[in-house]
């Protein structure tokens, strides 16, 4: 599939992210784990470390959801002194992965950790 110039490879930060926000055991989860291996990221405008996904469907196929736009998955987000510091979500438009947006209320992001270490509580979309 051909991108337009911008997009490129998970990397291990955002790969490991996602893997650690769709590791539960529903069929959704699964799902949506399987089309990791299929998608390619861009940085988004947004201050915080916010990546928009893209996911080749013809791969690998698309999870149905009830909402076009849906959230899929998401997580508190910890400072390094464990306190919370905001929240990601991981959103999915009409099946497939396509944003991870972290919301850092202290705008300090994740403070020298790699992005999978500022993950506190994860929970289903």
């Amino acid at each position: 599939m051909l991108r337009p110039a911008g997009w490129e490879p998970l990397s291990e930060d955002v790969r490991r992210t996602l893997e650690l926000l769709l590791a539960g055991d529903s069929d959704d989860e699964r799902r949506f784990r399987a089309q990791i291996p299929y998608t390619v990221m861009r940085a988004s405008d947004c201050a915080c470390p916010c990546v928009y996904l893209d996911v080749d469907t013809d791969a690998v196929a698309a999870v149905p959801t009830e909402k076009r736009t849906a959230v899929v998955a998401g997580a508190s987000l910890c400072d390094a002194d464990g306190g919370y510091d905001g929240s990601v979500s991981l959103f999915a438009v009409d099946g497939a992965l396509a944003d991870l947006q972290f919301c850092d209320w202290e705008d300090e992001g994740p403070g020298g950790r790699r992005l999978w270490e500022w993950l506190g509580y994860v929970y289903p979309g």
